[in-house]
């Protein structure tokens, strides 16, 4: 089974390979470096205006450690198929799942260093200690994951769903005792203290001769796939992910303005998708209030300016695939509609949708800067809307006919 499980493994890595072609192209790269660089620069920034009696450095800690270890889920790579493929060899089936959960430590191991080497200055300020301290703090918190990692691995078999909730709630309460404990006297100690919760919840979950839940494991698993799925989707087409169409008739003012004229056929087609499909109305939306809520917890007018332009560039930029969407559809290559009118209707909705989003991010703004500071940042906007709507997106959409 251990091979079996290195061969799916492998299967699974040369997929989501293959997707992240799409997901870190050069512009989310770029897009990326320049987010986490201005946010770094702000947040050194926040560190030196702290002075070391600040009250509330080590909660802030402690809550953002506590609710990021339930971050990453157990993965079983199992398949609808194994229910019965796999049952005669269901006894060894526990090495398997053992080996899905070392596999599984690797992505929440990750987030957890890099959240706590980011919060580790607000430890340092606080009780005056060294970087060395780092080292206790993330072994505490990787302890403390594998002990929630082994609870969902427990979970895999029948009638264990009341004591996986209790096992659950346990280790929660405890890891956010043992999180505040190392804060709050010895790093050394809360270290200890989180072995001691692994081994104890390691023997807890022993399955016992317990038979698995076949359908339980593979229903967890399909929606541990369908999250990272979802995510994959904002950037290209997933086949896995069933594309849905929501009504939204709040929103028929907006398409009943379009006048049925044979020019603004690919216009109409467009905005539909825009507004009404899960893919791209769902992903404005979420961009549009992701950077409003950015927007309002900036106060510096050169952070508010590059947020906006970076959350429009980003709408625009995740908004380019419509131009495609319809081609797969038959009557669209018979309609008697020149191809520059697809072009000019990509081009008219982007600079709508764009300039919406201006106003917003404009109207947010105006929670911390000056009217003439807002005036500036809609005018910044505005010019960044035409250059993309007039410069990049016919290079783009020549790039993609090409």
């Amino acid at each position: 089974m251990l091979d079996f499980f290195l061969l799916r493994r492998q299967r699974h890595q040369k997929k989501m390979m293959k997707y992240m072609r799409y997901v870190l192209n050069d512009h989310f790269v770029l897009v990326c470096l320049f987010l986490v660089g201005g946010l770094a620069f702000y947040y050194s920034n926040l560190l030196k205006q702290l002075s070391p009696d600040f009250p509330w450095s080590l909660p802030i800690v402690g809550i953002i450690w506590w609710l990021v270890l339930p971050f990453g889920r157990l993965a079983t790579l199992v398949e609808p198929a194994d229910m019965a493929f796999l049952l005669p060899k269901e006894k060894e089936m526990g090495g398997y799942l053992s080996r899905g959960l070392r596999h599984s430590l690797a992505w929440p191991f990750s987030i957890e260093t890099f959240v706590c080497g980011a919060l580790l200055p607000l430890v340092v300020l606080a009780k005056q200690v060294s970087f060395v301290h780092f080292f206790f703090f993330l072994v505490m918190l990787w302890c403390l994951k594998v002990g929630n990692l082994r609870i969902q691995r427990f979970a895999c078999y029948q009638t264990t769903k009341k004591q996986t909730q209790q096992f659950m709630f346990l280790w929660f309460i405890v890891s956010g005792g043992i999180i505040f404990i190392s804060l709050y006297s010895f790093a050394w100690l809360g270290t200890i203290l989180a072995l001691a919760a692994a081994l104890g919840f390691i023997l807890l979950t022993q399955e016992k001769d317990r038979l698995l839940d076949w359908s339980s494991m593979i229903e967890r698993e399909n929606m541990r796939l369908h999250r990272m799925y979802q995510f994959i989707n904002l950037f290209t087409d997933v086949p896995e992910i069933e594309a849905r169409v929501r009504r939204r008739k709040y929103l028929d003012g907006l398409l009943a303005k379009i006048s049925f004229k044979q020019e603004n056929t690919f216009l109409y087609l467009f905005a539909r998708g825009a507004l009404r499909g899960a893919i791209f109305g769902g992903l404005f939306f979420r961009l549009l209030i992701v950077g409003a809520v950015l927007i309002v917890s900036l106060a510096d007018f050169r952070f508010v300016v590059g947020v906006s332009a970076l959350f429009i560039y980003l709408i625009g930029f995740q908004m380019i695939p419509l131009y495609n969407q319809f081609d797969y559809i038959g009557a669209t290559q018979l309609y008697p509609v020149a191809k520059k009118y697809k072009k000019a209707a990509l081009q008219r909705l982007m600079a709508i949708l764009l300039f919406a989003a201006a106003v917003i991010f404009s109207l947010f703004s105006l929670v911390h800067l000056s009217i003439f500071e807002t005036l500036i940042l809609f005018a910044v906007l505005l010019i960044e809307i035409g250059l993309f709507a007039w410069l990049y997106l016919p290079a783009r959409i020549k790039k993609m006919e090409g």
